[in-house]
């Protein structure tokens, strides 16, 4: 027996759907089925898959991934899977490869592996076939399905399921509309058969629920015989109940699956059958899934009423691990990143990212945020806002530049004259203080300019600066003052200066 196997589920366990159980030995793994989860009646996001996280890290390991059938809940997360880790073989049967192919519109490889060491048997959801040599060999481990473990008595059988329905069709003087899984191909086969028996023609819809709601609403009639011959799934009964009542609304009388009228029988065991294959198999370890912790609860304690241990049987969560050890199985403190994963309108969101987009769209329902496009042109106004102010205060400061070079030639061609008296050396004091405070003006714009420093920012930046040197200056350039206000020229409104 190996001493490395490590089983664990990324999907699957206290809960029902998003199925997805992984095998690693060594430097293998192997996937067994990847499904998704709806959400209950809920528009926070389309549903729910598996953590991959692990699996990408440990891609160059994976070996295939095995589909058990073709259920969403065992097939629904393969294409999200596949968008992270594209070259993964996949394998199973004919017809669940041709589901599995019409969903990814792609090709499926031929081969296969298997454990060679270990005998583990891993049940989907089953009707008993003979496995009684398969229990003489052996079973260390079995995992089997829990999703009817609390249900008493034997799953019925198919022939039940048909003779009631030929009952119905036959009695019915309208029109018959059946609804099934499009993966129960013995059922549809009978129904065909039932209809050909009772003369009745055949049309065939597609799996939307929308689409044949639309189609059911607009062809409807008084009279007509609905017939419901499948169990809904846990998480979209909220659906089904909410077509079945506009279905009554419409007219229609509508037969649905329940002990007093037999109509569909489950793919899933029930609580005898679920005896039968742990009398069959004796495995020394029981792990049971595909179920949430009641059904798992459950169908450990039917295992412990056959003779199995209770310190062997592994009622576990998502990502926690068993693993072998030499000849034994146990129960270890690993776990494995096992939260899940939210599809949001076709993309894979870990559950901060998608809480952050529910926030988003909470905001914009209320009102909180404005219309992209909104947002896009008030940007687009200030962005050319601030251009216009940085514009001005360039045009300005030319302007004072060419007052400085007038101030530099009048002080020059003073110089040249030598002229004396108090009246000249006065004013030519009082023009090298000015040129003295324009300079310090210039350079307070400059650094103004380089900072792209908003209009409002500059007001308050004069105010709180600029009072002394821009009084002096006043007193000497009475060209750039106006009612106590400092004219900057060119695209900038004008700026208040306070006295």
């Amino acid at each position: 027996m190996s001493s490395n196997l490590k089983i664990f589920a990324l999907g699957g366990l206290h809960e029902v759907g998003k199925n997805c159980y992984v095998f690693e030995k060594d430097e293998d793994i192997i996937i067994v089925d990847c499904g998704v989860k709806f959400l209950n009646g809920s528009n926070l996001a389309d549903g729910t898959v598996p953590n991959f996280s692990y699996l990408v890290a440990n891609q160059k390991k994976i070996k295939g991934l095995f589909v058990t059938h073709g259920h969403e809940d065992h097939i629904g997360g393969i294409s999200y899977l596949l968008q992270l880790i594209p070259n993964i073989p996949v394998y199973g049967s004919e017809f669940s490869i041709s589901l599995l192919k019409q969903k990814l519109r792609g090709e499926s490889k031929e081969k296969s592996t298997i454990f060679q060491d270990d005998t583990i048997i891993r049940t989907g959801e089953f009707r008993v076939i003979k496995l009684a040599e398969i229990g003489k060999k052996g079973v260390d481990l079995l995992l089997s399905d829990s999703t009817n473990s609390e249900v008493e008595g034997n799953t019925p059988s198919e022939a039940k399921v048909v003779k009631r329905l030929e009952n119905i069709i036959t009695e019915a003087t309208g029109r018959v509309i059946i609804t099934s899984f499009a993966s129960n191909v013995y059922r549809l086969k009978k129904v065909i058969e039932i209809a050909q028996k009772t003369d009745k023609k055949i049309v065939l819809l597609g799996s939307s629920l929308l689409k044949m709601m639309k189609a059911i609403q607009k062809a409807m009639e008084a009279g007509d015989c609905i017939i419901l011959t499948s169990s809904p799934i846990m998480d979209n009964k909220f659906n089904v109940e909410l077509i079945s009542n506009k279905l009554f609304a419409l007219g229609a009388k509508v037969y649905e699956n329940n002990k007093e009228d037999l109509l569909h029988a489950s793919g899933h065991a029930c609580q005898e059958d679920l005896k039968l294959m742990l009398t069959l198999t004796k495995p020394r370890y029981f792990m049971p899934f595909h179920g949430d912790f009641r059904m798992l609860k459950k169908h450990g304690h039917l295992a412990q009423e056959l003779g199995i241990q209770k310190e062997n049987i592994f009622v576990c969560a998502n990502g926690e691990v068993v693993e072998t050890r030499g000849k034994e199985f146990f129960l270890t403190k690993k776990k494995i990143p096992a939260q899940p994963n939210y599809v949001f309108n076709g993309r894979i969101l870990p559950a901060e990212e998608l809480k952050n987009n529910l926030i988003l769209r909470e905001k914009m329902s209320q009102g909180e945020l404005k219309d992209f496009s909104q947002v896009v042109n008030q940007a687009e106004t200030e962005l050319q806002n601030i251009q216009k102010e940085i514009g001005g205060l360039n045009e300005t400061i030319e302007e004072l530049n060419a007052i400085e070079k007038e101030l530099k030639n009048v002080t020059a061609n003073l110089a040249e004259l030598n002229k004396t008296g108090k009246e000249l050396e006065r004013t030519g004091e009082n023009i090298k203080g000015s040129l003295d405070d324009l300079g310090e003006i210039k350079e307070k714009i400059d650094e103004l300019v380089k900072l792209e420093i908003p209009l409002a920012e500059l007001e308050k930046t004069i105010d709180r600066e600029g009072g002394e040197i821009a009084k002096a200056l006043k007193e000497k350039i009475g060209e750039l003052f106006k009612d106590g206000k400092l004219i900057i020229t060119g695209q900038l409104e004008t700026v208040k200066y306070s006295q």
